[in-house]
């Protein structure tokens, strides 16, 4: 239930705290006053899109805050624990708005977004204006399951749509795939040979760009070496050098003590030129090896990186694309009957969807029934002796079913006597659109789990006996869930607990709305206004009070 409403730099409000309490509330005043804007802050403060030219002109910012007292704080548990916020019996909802545009929402004073006050805002509060929603048929489905009183029923509806749903996505998802193996099996095929024979290795890039650079580092030694290679390889001087040692080493040791250091000489020069020559020739073979070597290497790479553009992955990660091929054509059978075992899946969840949617039909052909019944009662007290209203449950074709089930709900009524049911968007006008929901409202109040409901001039068009039952039937709705009116009808006023009035006064460099509870007397006052205009008569205020005594 709202407690109160604080207004702070709203269009033309300055400052205005509003204390409501239980039963049905009026809320009157000339035309321009500023109810709506009234209505606008409480919007605001439920979600409403906010507006920098909704800040009252200096100021820097506007602030609307809403407090409510929840009488049954599970109702909305699981929206307040979603996003963490503890349930209490109080909720504080604040909105801010800063002149440049940008806003704010609290819950608690926890910040939340504004989606969320939304969805918090539809839990807590309804606000009907010119009653659109009776227009919409889809509305229609939804104000019949608010008679049907099966919470549980309607839960295990959604919930079986959204398992067929999830297995048809899941079905469809296998089957595309399945589809993709089968159309490219020839082609995975090819892939698959044309990777096993390059055998790509992960990491084979950068060791190869590794060797390369390596290799390349040979370049520059290659003509020193093959320098001096050559000539120790095709000249005479080791031969010589032999030669010159075996002759020497004929004489008698100790010949001559020159002779015996020049054949240790040359012993120690064979030893050394041979070695040099063989690590020569060793590291010759090598550099000699380099331009076939670096081929090798590059032509390695150029058919890696070809790969990889082929296949638009990177060269790293050809060995996994080549095991991925592997798994795909051996997952080719493996799909085939998963796909098959998926899809009677969809068809076990899809009849169990449209059996448990059967039994809600048939639940809300029979509760339409009862309420086709309430409205017979409730009708006539609004003026409205000869209409008829008829809820009809149809079951729609399967590419119409949805997330509540299998039929469409569409209200008929006959406004006339003699007339034929109709449609109701196509036959009731606006003042009998209004008395229409107002009668819904009545026959559900008793299974709505929303605290308040706000009505915005539902006696717009209408007068005497029409609006004092209007009042009459909001007093009624009152009993059950707190209704606040925005109203022009004395009657309507009239049949309130609580009376409050709006004003726009002059506060110098600009206007200010302003609202007020009004006491007893005060409101015989503004009755007798709203009866007879600027000039308030005598007669006016005789009706006045005998408007009030008669509902007080």
């Amino acid at each position: 239930m709202l407690i109160s409403l604080s207004i702070r730099n709203f269009v033309i409000i300055d400052s205005l705290d509003l204390h409501f309490e239980s039963g049905l509330s009026a809320l009157t005043g000339e035309t321009g006053a500023g109810k709506s804007i009234l209505l606008d802050a409480l919007s605001l403060a439920l979600g409403m899109r906010s507006d920098a030219s909704l800040v009252r002109q200096g100021a820097k910012e506007a602030v609307i805050t809403a407090e409510f007292v929840l009488k049954e704080p599970e109702a909305i548990n699981e929206i307040l624990t979603r996003q963490s916020i503890p349930v209490e019996a109080e909720l504080i909802i604040r909105r801010v708005i800063s002149s440049e545009g940008k806003g704010k929402a609290y819950v608690n004073d926890q910040q939340v977004s504004i989606t969320f006050l939304r969805e918090l805002g539809d839990a807590l509060l309804e606000i009907h204006g010119q009653f659109d929603r009776l227009l919409k048929v889809a509305s229609h489905r939804k104000l019949l399951d608010a008679y049907l009183r099966a919470p549980t029923l309607l839960t295990q509806v959604s919930d079986a749509y959204q398992n067929w749903q999830l297995a048809k996505k899941t079905y469809k998802e296998a089957a595309d795939r399945l589809d993709h193996l089968r159309r490219h099996e020839d082609f995975l095929k090819y892939q698959l040979k044309e990777l096993q024979n390059l055998n790509p290795q992960i990491g084979e890039e950068a060791k190869l760009l590794e060797s390369r650079q390596e290799l390349s580092g040979f370049a520059k030694l290659f003509d020193v070496v093959q320098s001096a290679y050559q000539p120790l390889k095709t000249g005479q001087t080791l031969e010589c050098l032999q030669q010159s040692f075996r002759i020497l080493q004929k004489l008698p040791e100790l010949t001559d003590t020159h002779v015996d250091a020049a054949t240790k000489s040359l012993r120690v020069a064979v030893s050394e030129v041979t070695e040099a020559i063989a690590q020569l020739d060793e590291l010759y073979g090598k550099i000699d090896d380099q331009p076939t070597r670096l081929q090798q290497i590059d032509d390695r790479l150029q058919s890696l990186r070809a790969a990889g553009r082929k296949h638009n992955v990177a060269v790293d990660d050809l060995a996994g694309f080549l095991e991925q091929l592997r798994d795909d054509l051996e997952a080719l059978d493996q799909a085939e009957h998963k796909t098959a075992a998926l899809e009677k899946i969809v068809v076990a969840k899809k009849d169990a969807f449209y059996q448990i949617s059967k039994v809600l039909m048939q639940v809300r052909a029979e509760k339409s029934k009862e309420l086709d019944a309430s409205m017979a009662q409730e009708l006539p007290l609004l003026m409205l002796p000869n209409a008829k209203f008829h809820a009809v449950v149809s079951e729609v074709d399967e590419s119409a079913w949805h997330e509540s089930g299998i039929d469409k709900v569409q209200f008929l009524v006959s406004m006339n006597k003699g007339q034929d049911l109709s449609p109701l968007e196509k036959t009731a006008s606006g003042g009998e659109l209004a008395r229409l929901m107002l009668s819904l409202k009545a026959t559900l109040a008793t299974t709505v789990t929303l605290p308040t409901i706000i009505f915005d001039e539902i006696d717009i068009g209408v007068g005497g006996a029409v609006a004092a039952a209007i009042g009459q039937r909001l007093a009624k709705l009152a009993q059950h869930v707190q209704v606040l009116a925005i109203t022009h009808s004395p009657q309507v006023a009239a049949a309130s607990d609580h009376h409050y009035l709006v004003l726009k006064q002059d506060a110098g460099d600009q206007m200010q709305t302003t609202v007020v509870q009004l006491p007893m007397m005060s409101r015989y006052d503004e009755l007798a206004r709203m009866l007879s205009g600027v000039d308030v008569t005598n007669e006016a205020r005789a009706v006045a009070k005998k408007l009030l005594s008669r509902y007080g």
